[in-house]
């Protein structure tokens, strides 16, 4: 019996003579080193794999997406641990992305995931949110007897007003007259359009004096304190004939915020022998934003395919709020917000910042 005892000890001090001599400074003991987990490691993926350690290129994303992400500012509560992201959801074409529910992000804080736990939800209450939209009416002596129409499809845009949507209506020939300032009302706009005279229309249309003459009408804001998106709809079948010194150029000179980025001009233009296309594509250019109608009766689905861009553009932008599972105060963290699917891989498909935990240990 003691024999037996004794080959056992034996064995077992061979063993660990063996993993001694098999060991390094790092791994003195010679234990295995960390299992290496084999996976897709980009939260974005619609195959993301939370327990994956080492990426193998097998992420897998939605062809049908390639979004791009503007970020404008973080909004701390350090006390709740809530952080709110402001930004905004564009596609190929820079129209804006609208209809994305909070389902559809997805936040790593120092490349880990959020759970649940974070309850990640859409903030549509906290921002002060205004749709300025002015809209700029050809009433020169070219649509003389389509003016009845003109009323009709321009009072159809207005029936369409979204939330936080206000007007302003404008008219112009050789100068531009204001008819109604900005409002929700909508039987106050209604009326403002049905005031418009169909008889003795003057032969002159100062098309780029009527847009310097509104352009300062809003300016647009992005801003955790403050949104405003707004937007000029120009209505004309012509072209400008009133001062040459006056050109396309220097309306859109005109057609800019004060951080010198161009304000949105959409035009509705209707098919005559008169329409120039060239300088108002120009104007609607930075917007894709030059709808055409063959004849005045088409005017009015003209008018709502660009109020449904105006709408997308200002539903594009999102404020996302989620409660951070960070309890150390005073760190800096890396946070990083993605579409999940989302086919565009570079910086400009996600949005990566970071953030002070200044109070979140309270």
């Amino acid at each position: 019996m003691v024999s037996k005892n004794y080959t056992v000890a034996a064995l077992v001090a061979v063993v660990v003579s063996l993993l001694l001599s098999c060991g390094s400074d790092d791994n003195p003991v010679g234990l295995p080193d960390e299992l290496q987990v084999q996976g897709c490691t980009d939260i974005a993926a619609t195959n993301f794999n939370r327990s994956a350690t080492q990426d193998n290129s097998s992420c897998r994303y939605d062809r049908d997406k390639f979004f791009t992400m503007e970020h404008f500012g973080l909004d701390l509560d350090p006390d709740s641990r809530t952080i709110r992201v402001l930004l905004q959801v564009t596609d190929e074409d820079g129209r804006g992305v609208a209809g994305l529910s909070a389902a559809d992000f997805v936040i790593a804080e120092n490349a880990r995931k959020t759970g649940t736990e974070a309850d990640l939800q859409l903030d549509t209450e906290s921002l002060d949110f205004a749709v300025p939209t002015v809209l700029l009416l050809d009433i020169s002596s070219s649509v003389q007897g389509l003016v009845s129409q003109i009323k009709e499809a321009t009072i159809a845009l207005v029936n369409d007003k979204r939330p936080r949507q206000v007007f302003a209506i404008y008219v112009f020939d050789q100068d531009a007259r204001l008819l109604q300032d900005f409002t929700d009302d909508t039987e106050a706009l209604v009326s403002a359009i049905e005031s418009i005279g169909e008889g003795d229309l003057f032969d002159s249309t100062n098309l780029f004096g009527a847009i310097i003459h509104v352009a300062n009408r809003w300016e647009d804001v992005i801003s955790t304190d403050e949104v405003t998106d707004g937007s000029l709809v120009i209505f004309t079948d012509g072209f400008h004939n009133a001062d040459p010194s006056v050109n396309v150029e220097k309306a859109l000179a005109e057609m800019k915020n004060l951080d010198g980025q161009p304000k949105k001009i959409f035009v509705a233009a209707l098919n005559s022998p008169d329409l120039e296309r060239g300088p108002l594509q120009q104007l609607s250019l930075a917007t894709n934003g030059f709808f055409e109608a063959d004849e005045v009766g088409g005017l009015a689905d003209t008018f709502l395919r660009i109020e449904t861009e105006i709408a997308d553009h200002a539903n594009s932008i999102y404020y996302l709020a989620y409660t951070s599972p960070i309890t150390v105060s005073g760190s800096t963290e890396d946070l990083e917000v993605a579409i999940i699917g989302n086919g565009n891989t570079t910086a400009t498909g996600r949005i990566q910042t970071t953030f002070n935990s200044d109070g979140f240990g309270r």
